[in-house]
């Protein structure tokens, strides 16, 4: 008779507060650190939007940016 091979499914129970509020609250965070995380998130965006635009503007700019990142395209 086969030998049955028992499959054992991941617990994730542990996991499931970290995606929701609760997961907020059980690692101590504050509305003021929420605030802040989404706010630097919010910055990042809006610099990674307008960078092509400054690099467009100011020509020595866009060739600083061409030295230190011109191997990323390649």
């Amino acid at each position: 008779m086969p030998q049955r091979i028992k499959i054992m499914m991941q617990d994730d129970g542990l996991h499931a507060p970290a995606a929701t509020v609760s997961g907020a609250l059980i690692y101590g965070w504050t509305l003021d650190t929420v605030v802040l995380a989404l706010w630097a998130i919010y910055v990042l965006i809006l610099i990674a939007i307008k960078l092509p635009d400054l690099v467009e503007k100011y020509p020595l700019i866009g060739r600083i940016w061409r030295a230190l990142f011109g191997w990323v395209r390649r």
